[in-house]
């Protein structure tokens, strides 16, 4: 057994049919962002869109290289199954010409969490909503802390 760092801790090990799941989950979002399996199977090196289906069905689990490469159309393609272990995949390079959409994302996702506490209470619906608007940013503000740490580490 791993010993657990800091306050995450995982419920165990995923059996196969959780880990189902979880994908379909975490391609549902994937495709509610996307909206084009086909693009989506190009990105991911597929001739067609079958894998993509039965990981969004849940009716068969994709090979393990297939749900790997939905990180290159989504960094966060795989949260839902790594969060269950308390970590999250973040790219090693920063993309500088993205920080005007990170900025305007994470506005817009502030601009709903102040409308969400107008009321000084947010409710599970308004939580859904400033987190569905943030999360595709995550990746991006993380890069730009790992940045950070490198530019301090070099001066």
């Amino acid at each position: 057994m791993m010993l657990q760092r800091g306050k995450v801790s995982p419920t165990g090990a995923l059996t196969k049919e959780k880990f189902q799941q979880k994908l379909s989950v975490a391609w549902s979002r994937m495709w509610a962002i996307h909206r084009n399996k086909v693009k989506i199977a190009a990105a991911m090196g597929l001739r067609d869109t079958d894998a993509i289906d039965r990981g969004l069905s849940g009716s068969n689990l994709p090979g393990a290289h297939v749900i790997f490469n939905s990180l290159l159309v989504d960094p966060t393609a795989l949260d839902e199954i790594l969060n269950h272990y308390g970590v999250r995949a973040v790219p090693l390079t920063a993309c500088p010409a993205n920080d005007i959409a990170t900025a305007a994302g994470v506005m817009d996702a502030m601009a709903a969490l102040v409308r969400a506490l107008e009321d000084n209470h947010r409710d599970h619906q308004e939580t859904i909503e400033v987190a569905d608007k943030l999360q595709p940013h995550l990746a991006a503000l993380a890069q730009i802390v790992n940045e950070a740490a490198a530019l301090r580490g070099a001066a």
